[in-house]
């Protein structure tokens, strides 16, 4: 009995030894194949790869540098746009990329559906969006299908029909 008991601890023993080799050769692995696939620059300037900081600036660039751009020629759209309730949007954020306008200003013209899809993205009416900060409303019986800026100007969405909040 005592011979058999022996060998059945022998036996676990073995058992026990060879998940921990395989453990072991499992890590050793993970190891190895980690170290080859991170990048060099991983962490270099904080958990994402270093590398990405030049990828970025080596882009071409085709938002203009913000509303002092487009004000050297639209002026008054950007100072009507100031005082307005979109004061703290850029430009851009409706119009779009508009560096190619910047450089080719009679080629390249800024175009702005101004209908349910781009206004609806920030006010369209979702819960858990606050009411407080951005007027929303249920776009679909709101517009009656209409685009918006049938009844809103963007610039200044109530000076049209209805003018108050």
């Amino acid at each position: 009995m005592e011979a058999e008991t022996g060998q059945k601890t022998r036996m676990s023993q073995k058992a026990v030894f060879r998940v921990g080799v395989v453990l072991v050769c499992a890590l050793v692995v993970f190891g190895i194949i980690r170290q080859l696939s991170v990048p060099k620059s991983f962490g270099q300037y904080g958990y994402y790869r270093g590398d990405n900081v030049q990828e970025w600036v080596s882009m071409d660039q085709t938002f203009a540098s913000g509303n002092q751009v487009c004000a050297q020629c639209h002026a008054q759209e950007v100072q009507e746009a100031a005082q307005a309730e979109h004061s703290q949007l850029d430009c851009q954020s409706c119009h779009g990329p508009m560096q190619d306008h910047v450089k080719q200003p009679n080629q390249v013209h800024p175009r702005v559906a101004g209908n349910v899809d781009l206004c609806g993205a920030c006010h369209r009416v979702m819960v858990g969006r606050s009411k407080d900060n951005i007027r929303t409303v249920q776009v679909g019986s709101h517009s009656g299908g209409l685009d918006c800026i049938r009844c809103h100007d963007p610039h200044q969405p109530y000076a049209k029909i209805g003018g108050g909040r």
